[in-house]
């Protein structure tokens, strides 16, 4: 059986990898800790086979509802955060309570969920929206199709330059009378 600590670094790890899926670098960036909210943890309970026909996603939500609930309602605790009102997401240690929540709603141990948590190496990409026609998408962004302008808007690869590919934006260093500045003959 694992011991505590390497009990709670795997939940840490599994915490942190799903806590950074699908955000942005400029979100992860904003805030000064890490924390996961609902979407995140059905991903990470779903990827660890721990939703099945009687621990529904609907009981999971509303174990995530009583936990915060707690956290947002009434005194702190000893060793127990305390989350301002309307907050929405989970740092660590609420994380860490919504997991022994977790495990008294299934009737199980929490250290049986950490372990399975700890099992799982993050989130998967199963389910994932796919390109519906490639050979649609290829044909529309290959560039020996296009002439003049357009084809100036995808790179070699075929990827599309944005903006910088949509607009001639005019440089402002040429030399007009009155000009002031550099390149004058």
């Amino acid at each position: 059986m694992a011991s505590k600590s390497s009990t709670a670094s795997g939940l840490r790890e599994a915490f942190d990898k799903y806590s950074k899926f699908g955000k942005t670098h400029a979100q992860l960036t904003d805030h000064s800790e890490l924390r996961i909210g609902s979407a995140g943890i059905q991903k990470m309970m779903k990827d660890c086979s721990l939703i099945n026909s009687k621990y529904t996603s609907q009981l999971l939500d509303n174990d995530i509802a009583r936990v915060l609930g707690k956290l947002t309602t009434g005194t702190p605790e000893a060793g127990c955060p305390h989350y301002p009102k309307g907050t929405k997401t989970f740092e660590i240690k609420g994380f860490k309570l919504l997991i022994d929540r977790i495990g008294e709603s299934k009737g199980v141990s929490s250290d049986e969920i950490l372990t399975k948590i700890n099992q799982n190496e993050g989130p998967s990409l199963t389910h994932v929206t796919e390109t519906a026609n490639k050979d649609i998408t290829d044909r529309m962004t290959d560039i020996s199709h296009y002439t003049g302008t357009h084809k100036e808007r995808f790179d070699e690869e075929g990827h599309g330059k944005g903006k910088e590919g949509r607009s001639d934006d005019a440089e402002a260093t040429g030399y007009v009378q009155g000009f002031k500045g550099g390149n004058q003959p």
